[in-house]
């Protein structure tokens, strides 16, 4: 029976291995080398998996860090639409008080421009009346002013008369002296002797007529002072109403110019700072004051328009009463004379009367010897009888006159009273007063408008430039409502961000599929760590709506930056033309620029147009003028006064002054029209 070797059951010996075979070895070595290559393998693939547990950790991480960001999105989401609620309801009361306000200041323009349009009417009527007034107080003052020269005239001559008869009454006294020896002409003498003193009566009565219409004179004279003081008045008056109008006037297109600026500006939230918010909100409530203020000073205003009309109508009745008293006392005057004419024709018709009696005494007295005188004594008493009886019915017409013009001067008829006169000159007095007062008010009433009318072109100026806070300071605009506006851009903004929610939800889907995924197999892993290295993390966490935001508010931005450099360049414009316009009406001067700004020409008003005319050209070198160039048919006859000028005192405004006065002096209204210049 054979014997079989029993099996161990420990490590083989090097002869049953078979090692000492070269396939044996070389296998023995292809196991180690495989053996090894597993091992880096697997060390491979542990550092990978320890990767991919990191790279999970921080998506775990940014998982947990955008669930934040979207219960921060959501509570920011649900204050913000808190806030606009809040905001939408004040934005509903402030359009309701606006809109109440808007109305209020559209029925005060309608007001203004109503009591505008009645006071010119008025001012047209009463302008009618003052000229009226005005002809026919210079038509009575130039007929008072005839019939005062022809009152002193008559009052010369009653003095030529008055000096004859002081003659004749010495004539009378020689006569009386010489026939005062015989007794039978005494009682002759003693009737001359009566008539004598009448006539002295007569002329003392004349001469205070005189002196009445002496005084009746002085006081028309006084009269036509008072009328041209209460004409002045009356033209001041009417001034300080044209200056009224004319602020009224200004005062409503500046408020229109409001309205239209205030809805036509569109206000622009960016445009503000922060920093302005009190300076605005303290700038906003002093044009709320001054507005208020203007308000009382327009209400005012009316008042004082309406006293002032009130007292031109008084002046204008006192005008015409006094028209009317100075008619009535003309007429007065006009009759004093005529009877100052009746009674110098008696007194004429007296003196021829006493002239026959004493030539028929000289001729009886020649004619008759002293003897005989006796005989013709009856003759003589009858013819003296007779003349004393024509003397008696002339003198009795002299006093009955005389005794009228006495009872109409003792009654006050044609005179003044002199308390009439204090009274009329304390009324003119006061009225002159008034007239100061009004005057000192109405400048200090244009003071104050200047000062607000400068703040509000500035606060203008402001809104046109985009200079307000958009939470304290809004533009009304009636078609284009501000709060409807608003609502538009924040369901915009709420639009997009929920396009933006929605593209991160998409994200964290995407982040949670990779992670099971890397989960799921070392494969997919490697796939998704290959994707996840080629980009990074932080340029695949913007979403497209974000972008597309950012960018349509930056191209709002800019749209608002040029729109705002526009309005600034036409308000520029706007002022260049003025000062242009300034220059050329103040200087003469007309100012062109070229387009690069390098080249000034001047044309001159009295200059004639076309290639007869002359333009002076300046070139500018860095910001100098260093060359002047002249054209035009002109330019020859001026190279005199460019060379004393310019050339030689480097005047440049001695010259342009020369030029003017040269052109002046050969219009129609310079030295054609009668100028004569300085020199």
């Amino acid at each position: 029976m054979p014997i079989t070797p029993a099996p161990t059951l420990g490590k083989r010996s090097s002869a049953d291995a078979d090692l000492h075979t070269p396939s044996s070895r070389k296998h023995l070595s292809t196991l180690t080398s495989t053996v090894t290559s597993l091992e880096r393998t697997n060390h491979t693939l542990q550092q990978r998996e320890s990767r991919l547990a990191a790279h999970v950790e921080e998506q775990r991480l940014e998982i947990e860090r955008l669930k934040n960001e979207r219960y921060e999105l959501f509570e920011a989401k649900m204050e913000e639409r808190r806030k606009g609620e809040e905001a939408e309801q004040r934005w509903a009361e402030d359009r309701l008080v606006l809109t109440g306000e808007v109305a209020l200041l559209r029925e005060r323009n309608l007001a203004l421009t109503n009591s505008l349009e009645e006071l010119r009417s008025q001012h047209t009527i009463l302008s009618t009346r003052h000229t009226s007034l005005a002809q026919s107080s210079q038509n009575e003052i130039c007929l008072l002013q005839a019939r005062t020269a022809e009152l002193e005239r008559e009052r010369n001559s009653l003095k030529v008369w008055e000096n004859r008869a002081k003659s004749l009454s010495v004539e009378l006294e020689e006569e009386r002296a010489r026939k005062g020896i015989e007794d039978n002409e005494r009682k002759t003498d003693d009737a001359l002797q009566k008539e004598v003193k009448r006539q002295s009566a007569n002329l003392a009565a004349v001469w205070r007529e005189n002196e009445a219409l002496k005084s009746e004179v002085h006081t028309l004279r006084h009269e036509k002072k008072s009328i041209d003081g209460v004409e002045r008045a009356a033209k001041e008056i009417e001034r300080a109403l044209h200056e009224e109008i004319r602020v009224l006037q200004e005062q409503l297109e500046r408020a229109r110019r409001d309205m239209d600026s205030l809805t036509q500006i569109l206000p622009d939230p960016a445009s503000s700072e922060p920093s302005e918010i009190a300076t605005l909100r303290a700038r906003l409530s002093t044009l709320s004051t001054l507005h208020s203020q203007t308000t009382t000073s327009l209400v005012q205003r009316d008042s004082t328009i309406r006293d002032l009309r009130a007292r031109l109508a008084d002046l204008a009745g006192s005008s015409k009463d006094a028209v009317g008293e100075m008619s009535r006392r003309a007429t007065e005057a006009e009759r004093e004379l005529r009877w100052a004419k009746e009674g110098r024709e008696s007194a004429e018709r007296r003196e021829g009367l006493v002239r026959k009696e004493l030539e028929a005494v000289r001729r009886q007295l020649a004619a008759t010897p002293g003897p005989s005188a006796g005989s013709g004594d009856p003759e003589r008493v009858k013819e003296l009888e007779s003349l004393l009886q024509s003397y008696k019915t002339t003198l009795e017409e002299i006093h009955r006159d005389s005794r009228d013009a006495e009872e109409r001067i003792a009654k006050g008829m044609g005179l003044v009273k002199s308390q009439d006169l204090d009274k009329a000159q304390d009324k003119i007095s006061q009225l002159e007063e008034e007239i100061a007062g009004l005057s000192s008010s109405v400048s200090y009433l244009t003071s104050s408008n200047t000062a607000l009318n400068t703040e509000v072109t500035n606060l203008m100026q402001r809104v046109a430039s985009g200079e307000f806070n958009p939470a304290y300071e809004r533009c009304l605009e009636l078609r284009n409502n501000p709060a409807q506006k608003i609502w538009g851009i924040r369901k915009q903004e709420l639009e997009d961000l929920k396009a933006e929610n929605g593209e991160l939800l998409e994200r964290l889907a995407e982040l949670d599929g990779l992670l099971a995924e890397s989960q799921a197999g070392v494969g997919a892993g490697a796939n998704a760590s290959a994707r996840g290295e080629g980009v990074p993390a932080h340029e695949r966490m913007v979403p497209r709506s974000s972008y597309d935001r950012l960018k349509t508010e930056k191209e709002e931005l800019e749209k608002a930056h040029a729109k705002r450099l526009q309005r600034l360049k036409e308000i520029f414009t706007h002022k260049s033309k003025e000062f242009l316009e300034a220059v050329y009406s103040l200087l003469g001067w007309r100012i062109k620029f070229d387009e690069s700004g390098s080249d000034i020409r001047l044309t001159s008003m009295y200059a004639p147009k076309g290639k007869n005319g002359l333009t002076i050209k300046f070139t500018s070198s860095e910001g100098h003028f260093g060359t002047m160039q002249m054209s035009g048919m002109m330019a020859r006859s001026l190279e005199e006064s460019r060379q004393f000028w310019v050339v030689e005192r480097q005047s440049v405004p001695g010259f342009l002054a020369q030029v003017t006065t040269e052109m002046f002096e050969k219009t129609t209204i310079g030295r054609a029209a009668g100028y004569v210049g300085l020199g």
